[in-house]
């Protein structure tokens, strides 16, 4: 069966070519159309794609490589039913949809972003100690001169 998946890389060829040989017609149906979600009270829809599910695959690889590792192998099959349940499971989101084929962007409440305001008490400003060159201009000598002696 045909998918509406766009293939950018050699892995991602080999993960369409199992999908298309290997899905059912229902799950066909929802990579090919997309499924439909509902968020923020909107009817969405929730369309997955093969860079989603590479990236999907790297985050449960890394959960399989043993703690300090850079890197996991990981047999076929096992990537392969990863691609079933990602594009099956309706929880993992791919990218939303408005019914007219507008991608959705959450709108942003403006009550959210409101400016936090600063209730704590300014300190007043500390004056920087004096100098004995202040203390010469400042009219008090206290037993200071400038005068140089002989």
């Amino acid at each position: 069966m045909k998918l509406n998946l766009e293939a950018k890389t050699k892995a991602q060829q080999l993960v369409k070519e199992y999908l298309e040989n290997n899905a059912s017609d229902a799950l066909a149906e929802k990579i090919n159309g997309g499924a439909k979600v509902v968020k923020d009270s909107k009817m969405l829809i929730n369309k997955k794609t093969l860079d989603g599910f590479m990236k999907y695959a790297t985050e449960e690889a890394r959960k399989l490589a043993e703690k300090g590792a850079n890197s996991a192998c990981v047999e076929d099959e096992v990537v392969f039913g990863w691609a079933i349940h990602y594009f099956e499971e309706d929880e993992i989101v791919g990218t939303l949809y408005s019914e007219d084929g507008t991608e959705y962007k959450k709108q942003s409440s403006v009550t959210a972003k409101a400016s936090k305001v600063n209730n704590a008490p300014t300190k007043p400003a500390q004056k920087p100690p004096l100098s004995m060159f202040d203390m010469l201009t400042n009219g008090d000598n206290s037993g200071i001169s400038a005068t140089q002696s002989q």
